[in-house]
């Protein structure tokens, strides 16, 4: 899009639904429930739809909107589908396993939830693609440093 052409609302954030991947809501439905505050608000302009959809953004998904070229966001149309090819449930095998073995322990999380996390994303990959249970443990350690360090005092001949 070129420059901004109309005002943004006030107080966007207090305003719009929030979308955080781990929180299991469908981007589909975020993306719905996001019009609909859109239309509440009587915001018909283009321009300030796309400026005001990263303000429901969290967690991965506001670092990838900030990851995006400025150049790409372009439409509506075209934010929404990039934005369902990233976090939408019809993902293709090869995202949902990179983004799993890239998935990371957030600062302070617990590991229940993390965990709650992980196997969100796993159930999302078909059987036949999911990596052997060797490949989960070994991605488990190494996404938790203390685990790796006690495993390899505890049990050195597993590391």
């Amino acid at each position: 899009m070129t420059g901004p052409l109309h005002p943004l609302l006030s107080h966007p954030m207090k305003w719009f639904p929030k979308f955080n991947p781990h929180d299991g809501m469908p981007a589909k439905e975020h993306i719905n429930n996001f019009m609909f505050s859109i239309n509440l608000n009587a915001v018909i302009e283009e321009d300030v739809v796309v400026r005001l959809f990263p303000y429901t953004l969290q967690g991965p998904s506001e670092l990838w909107y900030f990851s995006l070229s400025s150049r790409f966001i372009n439409s509506l149309y075209a934010f929404q589908e990039k934005f369902l090819t990233n976090f939408g449930d019809d993902r293709s095998t090869n995202t949902l396993l990179n983004d799993l073995s890239n998935l990371k322990v957030e600062p302070r999380e617990p590991i229940k939830e993390f965990n709650s996390h992980f196997n969100k994303l796993l159930n999302k990959i078909p059987m036949e693609s999911k990596p052997s249970d060797k490949v989960q443990n070994e991605w488990s350690i190494l996404l938790f440093p203390q685990t790796k360090l006690f495993l390899s005092i505890a049990l050195p001949n597993l590391i």
